[in-house]
């Protein structure tokens, strides 16, 4: 067995017995891991290649920053698999967001199960459902903590990054994600589309949250490079960009139970979320399984594992103290 990973497609028969046999325990168990918001693509070939995409929407927890956002991962197999770990990118990007400590703004994903940080190592009993499980693990309510040194951060720090993730998160994860989804994963927008429409009364209930946060210009404390962690809310233009995009797709996609945004849903400013309770101005303080998508192969550039900073563990949702890099 070779003593490094390769990603050419000339895949053992070893891999593709077991690349089959990923492809059909995903497929098998699809209503659970869509149940989860955790979708599969593959290209439509019948030739097994080494290829797969993931799509998985961060949260429904109306809370928390991540809160209906569309994040894409693209995959690819190593010839050895399943002795060495998938190589994934993420997809969802936008203003050189930093969405995660561990989803760098160039698509690195930072795990110690894929091989790209110190941990408990990938394993041959993992699969592409424990990854995509791995993954969508990561989108918490307070994701500063998963930076190495910022572990115990629960201050306005803290809920200075979620503020501007949560942000971004609609602005890009939602409302561009519709307009312009990530080449190679056009076929998961059916799925973006109508999951748009199920969640269109929580995303207004969630800017009528964030109503008086209008105008507040809020800078991350860390990942600010040449300010592109920083946002000034504009509540109204999100709330517009919604509408339409709502009323856009009720027509595009037929649907007959039109919600009413005057009747049920008024924006107002009597509750904030968490997130921004903790909040002021800071400017003088600081699929279903999809079998015809198109091939990703230029879009997965492979990097150095070790070329990667503040990256963690992510194989338990508690966290084990890093050290500073």
């Amino acid at each position: 067995m070779a003593n490094k990973s390769t990603f050419s497609n000339n895949l053992t028969p070893i891999a593709r017995t077991r690349i089959l046999t990923d492809r059909n325990l995903v497929k098998q168990d699809e209503k659970g891991y869509n149940d989860s918001d955790i979708y599969f693509g593959f290209n439509n070939s019948e030739k097994i290649d080494n290829e797969f995409k993931i799509l998985t929407i961060g949260s429904r927890d109306i809370d928390n920053p991540y809160f209906g956002g569309f994040f894409f991962f693209a995959g690819k197999f190593p010839d050895q698999y399943p002795f060495f770990p998938p190589y994934i990118l993420a997809k969802t990007q936008g203003k050189h967001t930093r969405f995660h400590p561990n989803y760098y703004s160039c698509g690195k994903c930072c795990l110690s199960i894929l091989g790209t940080w110190s941990g408990p190592p990938w394993t041959s009993c993992q699969n592409i459902g424990t990854t995509s499980q791995a993954l969508k693990s990561l989108f918490i309510e307070n994701p500063i903590t998963q930076e190495p040194s910022w572990e115990k951060c629960t201050d306005t720090r803290a809920a200075r990054y979620a503020a501007v993730v949560e942000y971004r998160t609609l602005e890009i994860a939602v409302l561009d994600i519709l307009d312009n989804i990530p080449k190679g994963f056009e076929m998961f927008l059916p799925i973006v589309e109508n999951k748009f429409i199920e969640l269109y009364p929580q995303y207004i209930k969630k800017l009528d949250k964030l109503k008086t946060m209008n105008n507040t210009t809020i800078v991350s404390p860390i990942y600010n490079v040449n300010g592109s962690m920083t946002i000034t809310y504009n509540i109204n233009e999100l709330y517009q960009k919604f509408n339409l995009k709502y009323e856009y797709l009720i027509q595009k996609l037929k649907v007959k139970d039109k919600i009413s945004i005057s009747d049920n849903l008024s924006l107002n400013s009597d509750n904030l979320s968490p997130i921004s309770n903790n909040l002021s101005p800071i400017s003088n303080n600081l699929a279903p399984i999809s079998n015809n998508l198109s091939p990703i192969s230029d879009n997965l550039d492979i990097v150095d594992n070790k070329s990667s900073t503040s990256c963690i563990n992510n194989n338990s949702k508690k966290k084990k103290k890093s050290t500073n890099k």
